[in-house]
């Protein structure tokens, strides 16, 4: 078996030749120019999307679950997914901003430290105009 039987490549029409032949040279021109960085959304995008679709079909599994259509599934595998963002953010807003009291705390430590306009002379300075 090589891997052209398991795309099945011997069944593909001439615009399907076509659609996968221009869909791999702009691959490999996005690939070999300054924006190939857009090439870690796409494969970011599909690796999101292939933890969707393993969520989904562990919802599949569970017995209270498997009555609903696969479109509520898949609603409650987007939901889960998200969870771990929603947790991120959670922790950026409660480590990082003014909702957490030991940042503020600390802000304010730092701030009663410096004292803005006040120049620092040595004892014996002695300004040369008055």
């Amino acid at each position: 078996m090589t891997i052209f039987s398991f795309i099945g490549v011997e069944t593909w029409s001439s615009s399907a030749w076509l659609g996968y032949s221009l869909l791999a040279g702009m691959i490999v021109a996005l690939a070999l120019s300054s924006q190939r960085w857009l090439l870690l959304y796409l494969f970011g995008g599909m690796v999101y999307w292939l933890a969707v679709e393993m969520i989904q079909n562990i919802l599949v599994g569970r017995p209270m679950l498997s009555a609903l259509s696969e479109w509520h599934r898949y609603v409650i595998a987007m939901g889960v997914s998200w969870l771990p963002l929603a947790g991120w953010v959670l922790y950026r807003a409660l480590r990082y901003e003014d909702v957490s009291d030991a940042v503020s705390r600390q802000r304010e430590l730092e701030a009663a430290r410096y004292v803005e306009h006040t120049p620092v002379y040595d004892d014996d300075y002695k300004p040369r105009f008055h």
